[in-house]
């Protein structure tokens, strides 16, 4: 089965309406690109900051001052390349996993009182389309997907 472009279309209207949504709705106790750095940082492991620039779709400059600022504020720290000892890596610390989680545990009780508030049917297809959606972003890109900034 082929989805229509329409059908993806708006699909990818209402993620972006539901990710807008949730950034207003909890409080921004950091930057969108310093948790999604963080995020990064956390389930890959540690990224070299050229690496990390690559994967985040920005410049290594501006790379270069995020990784300041997360060190800075003790949520990232810079460590010994094992494979290079003249490179570093860039590793997310405690204190940056932990406000990753209180993000998502901010966004999951916003979450939590808009969902009770939709019908036990919706509620189900909600919770039935959670395998899909996994799937879709754990893959990696196929050949000629785009970058964040495109």
């Amino acid at each position: 089965m082929s989805m229509r472009l329409a059908d993806v279309r708006a699909l990818a209207h209402g993620v972006d309406r539901l990710v807008l949504w949730l950034r207003r709705s909890t409080p921004a106790e950091y930057s969108s690109s310093t948790m999604s750095a963080l995020d990064r940082l956390q389930s890959e492991g540690p990224l070299r900051v050229s690496e990390l620039a690559r994967r985040e779709a920005m410049t290594q400059p501006g790379v270069t001052v995020l990784v300041n600022r997360l060190a800075e504020s003790e949520l990232a720290e810079r460590v010994p390349d094992p494979t290079d000892g003249r490179a570093s890596l860039v590793r997310i610390t405690a204190a940056g996993v932990e406000a990753i989680t209180r993000r998502h545990d901010a966004r999951a009780s916003v979450l939590r009182e808009r969902i009770a508030a939709l019908t036990e049917d919706d509620q189900q297809l909600i919770l039935a389309a959670l395998p899909a959606i996994e799937r879709l972003v754990s893959e990696p890109p196929t050949t000629g997907a785009r970058g964040r900034n495109s």
